[in-house]
């Protein structure tokens, strides 16, 4: 009769119940916190961190400055990714970061909006008429000043512009910078300042300006895994500088900077669909004309070729058409060009400037099919696109541009 030892089967048992309990714990799922104004894009790069390794990943978000406190007081976050590098700073001080994870991660602007049907418009700079745009009652939505990064932001900004002084007390202090996008989309608030990623992504708000550079620091997201993380956390931070993490965010209008907080990247992101050949294009030397300031004769746009095109005071065009985006004559400039007709059956007007384009076949107004912008890129800041009738000239009416003159193609 053959015996078998028991010992060895103990051994083995122990050997897979151990193993069993270290897969458990690698599919833990993490736990991540992150600012408010990451929620989308951060979402998708948690999908597909899952997707790639299996660990599950879910996230809070709030402000940076009510999640750094939470983990201050105990919350067993195993990484933090802020909008700004003080709450960073501040948990690094209490020595709650887990050492050699910290690193600068994305950038953004600074933007002022308003509700997507305002006449509002306003360009940035020092004793700019905010204060006459919001009215008698209007309030100023933003980040509470005193702990929201972007109030903060937003304070540094209206300083270096000699507008905080008479602007403070307007200001409608949100817990975050989404709850300040939501008071001007109800129309709540009539003017806003959030970031340009969160204006990107919210149909009831319009961009009126971004704030130069200049006006406050540079607004960088620093991540770091926490002092109690989970082991995989630091697999996460890593994927979130992966290709696909990165054209994630990019997508959504991030810039990606390097560990010192400075540009790495193009700057030209943010597009919805593929504007290269638009970039090469805007990067050479342009032809200069002067639109009209009616339908009488304007100026004919070639396809493929750059025009830097004069504008006329507004006040001063007759529009064969009403704008489809009405603004304020003040401080606004227009005019007009003409497509010459073609076989095209679609057609893309790209622009340096974010002024508004409307396509006129004869007295009707075309629906633009799709269109794709940038606050990051100084060389193309939005590209729409139109399904046309091949054979028919076009008129092109351009309005509510805040400067006299502004760079445009026509590609078919």
């Amino acid at each position: 009769m053959i015996s078998f030892s028991r010992r060895p089967l103990a051994v083995v048992l122990l050997f897979l119940l151990g193993l069993a309990g270290a897969l458990a714990q690698e599919r833990e799922p993490l736990l991540v916190f992150g600012a408010a104004s990451l929620a989308d894009a951060l979402q998708r790069v948690g999908d597909a961190y899952t997707q790639s390794t299996g660990t599950p990943v879910k996230f809070s978000f709030a402000a940076s400055s009510a999640l750094a406190k939470q983990i201050e007081s105990g919350a067993q976050a195993d990484v933090f990714m802020s909008a700004d590098q003080e709450w960073m700073d501040y948990l690094d001080r209490q020595q709650l970061l887990k050492p050699g994870t910290r690193q600068s991660l994305l950038g953004n602007r600074l933007a002022l909006i308003a509700p997507a049907d305002s006449k509002v418009s306003i360009k940035l700079g020092p004793n700019a008429p905010i204060g006459a745009a919001l009215g008698d009652k209007g309030r100023l939505a933003t980040g509470d000043p005193d702990s929201v990064p972007v109030g903060k932001y937003a304070k540094a900004a209206l300083t270096s512009l000699q507008l905080w002084d008479s602007l403070q007390a307007r200001i409608a202090r949100a817990e975050n910078v989404r709850a300040a996008l939501t008071y001007v989309a109800r129309g709540e608030a009539p003017l806003g300042i959030v970031y340009a990623t969160d204006a990107a992504i919210e149909p009831k708000v319009r961009i009126v300006d971004l704030f130069p550079d200049s006006s406050h620091t540079p607004i960088t997201y620093p991540v770091a895994a926490t002092k109690m993380a989970k082991a995989a956390s630091d697999s996460f931070v890593s994927f979130l500088r992966s290709e696909a993490a990165l054209a994630t965010f990019k997508a959504a209008g991030f810039t990606i900077v390097n560990a010192q907080g400075t540009a790495a990247t193009d700057p030209c992101s943010g597009f919805q669909y593929d504007v290269s050949e638009e970039l090469k294009l805007f990067a050479g030397s342009p032809r200069k004309i002067v639109a009209a300031a009616s339908t009488d004769a304007p100026p004919t746009l070639e396809a493929r070729q750059l025009y830097e095109v004069a504008l006329t005071e507004q006040s001063k065009v007759r529009f064969g058409e009403p704008p489809t985006k009405p603004t304020v004559n003040e401080g606004s400039y227009a005019g007009m060009v003409r497509i010459a007709a073609s076989s095209a059956k679609t057609i893309r007007i790209a622009l340096n400037e974010p002024a508004w384009i409307d396509v006129l076949d004869g007295r009707r107004n075309l629906d633009s099919s799709r269109h794709a912008g940038s606050h990051n890129c100084k060389l193309v800041r939005k590209s729409v696109e139109f399904s046309v009738e091949p054979g028919r000239a076009l008129i092109v009416q351009l309005s509510g541009s805040t400067e006299r003159s502004l760079r445009i193609a026509v590609m078919r």
